[in-house]
């Protein structure tokens, strides 16, 4: 039998969506992590690089709810393509040269503004391309494709900003975005299936309605409890990884005492390839295996491992490790590096534990009708739950040092999990 993964690769307007969704998130990621150099470049503050991603999610607390009632209503594949089309041109001031912080901070502001609107339309428009038995290996693709992105991103933007400069490398931006319109242009509907709504971008008619098609979501969340746990796992989720954004330029360079450009193939390049290779095993064998379990033990993995990185740096003085330096070749030394990138190998293994089986419980549990909204209280819930750990972490950072925070935050993390495993048992 086919592999699961290749069958759903094999579905024309999914593969259209995913190369659409891979263009518009690596212009995204890379605009994203670019502003991260940038900023701490300039400041070597972690505050600064705080101040970058709120502007990033403050929109999400605002403004997500009501959008994925938008979305419910809308032609998806339209959406896809005009905020795709808005960002790019929101990205044309960065062509000025030395942009006033404060307005790289508005436009991160209006872009995620944008963003809100694209986000829970690419994940709802996942079961209109597909049919439901691969639900679970496309969520894997979906989040391959997401943290593909981000990886790719956040490894070149790097040597992109270092060939291009800034000015081109927003050129560049722009002409992503403007690669996964012409993919957004070529999706059509698999096996038949509709649109709850012809394509009418107008707005729905009376903020009543809005109002009240906003509260029908808590209400079936109360009653569907594994939409519940999936939304809260997610957040989480979602908050952690914010977090570790904050925290990698000052771990990088104060902890490991290494220049910031490695930041990418230290930890975000091992973070990605291990999401990969989960997104690749639960892609093949997700359906066999319980999503709340998964999810909890990818969580408790997660926590551990933010504990091991502060103290990794020791682990190469210890005597087991001296022992066995002295029997392997030079080149096959382990050194605290070594050590970094398998731990970030496991941690983008645990977080896909953690995203797939969630996405895939609400794309299943919830109706066409309702799953823009359920993503637009996603984002929301994301923006309101990571709001203050990335305001306390990049300052706690800067006051306390990075090492006690991340250890800080990988204790929070198993006691999250710890809870949550409480909580499916009861």
């Amino acid at each position: 039998m086919d592999n699961d993964i290749l069958r759903v690769l094999r579905i024309k307007p999914f593969l259209f969506m995913m190369l659409s969704e891979f263009f518009s998130q690596l212009a995204f990621n890379m605009q994203h992590f670019v502003l991260i150099f940038v900023i701490y470049g300039i400041t070597h503050s972690n505050t600064a690089v705080s101040g970058m991603i709120l502007s990033f999610m403050v929109p999400a607390v605002l403004f997500s709810v009501i959008t994925g009632v938008f979305v419910d209503r809308w032609n998806k594949k339209k959406v896809l393509l005009y905020t795709n089309l808005i960002r790019a041109i929101l990205l044309l001031p960065f062509l000025i040269p030395n942009l006033h912080l404060g307005l790289i901070y508005v436009l991160t502001f209006l872009i995620a503004v944008v963003t809100q609107f694209f986000i829970p339309a690419e994940s709802a428009i996942i079961p209109s391309l597909v049919p439901k038995k691969l639900i679970v290996p496309a969520n894997a693709v979906f989040a391959f494709g997401i943290y593909g992105s981000m990886l790719i991103g956040y490894v070149f933007s790097g040597p992109v900003l270092l060939l291009l400069g800034k000015t081109y490398t927003f050129v560049f931006l722009i002409s992503l975005f403007l690669i996964s319109i012409f993919f957004v242009a070529g999706i059509k509907l698999a096996n038949g299936k509709k649109e709850s709504t012809e394509g009418d971008l107008s707005l729905p008619h009376g903020s009543l309605s809005v109002v009240k098609e906003a509260k029908e979501i808590f209400t079936f969340i109360r009653k569907v409890r594994k939409v519940m746990h999936a939304l809260l796992m997610l957040t989480v989720a979602q908050a952690v990884i914010f977090m570790f954004a904050v925290l990698a330029p000052g771990y990088v360079t104060t902890i490991l005492e290494e220049p910031l450009e490695s930041l990418s193939l230290i930890l975000i390049a091992p973070a990605g390839l291990g999401l990969g290779l989960g997104a690749f095993i639960l892609g093949s064998f997700g359906r066999r295996l319980q999503h709340k379990w998964l999810s909890a033990v990818g969580f408790m993995v997660v926590g551990v491992v933010f504990i091991l990185l502060s103290f990794a740096s020791r682990v190469t003085s210890y005597g087991f490790v001296q022992n066995l330096n002295y029997y392997l070749p030079q080149i096959l030394h382990i050194n605290i590096l070594h050590i970094i990138v398998l731990l970030a190998f496991i941690i983008g293994f645990a977080i896909s534990l953690v995203f797939i089986p969630s996405n895939s419980t609400i794309q299943i549990e919830t109706s066409e009708a309702m799953r823009g909204r359920m993503y637009g209280l996603l984002s929301s819930l994301i923006g309101a739950v990571s709001f203050l750990p990335v305001i306390l972490a990049g300052s706690l950072a800067d006051l306390l040092g990075v090492g006690a925070v991340i250890t800080g935050a990988g204790v929070l993390i198993i006691i999250i999990s710890t809870c949550y495993l409480f909580l499916i048992k009861f």
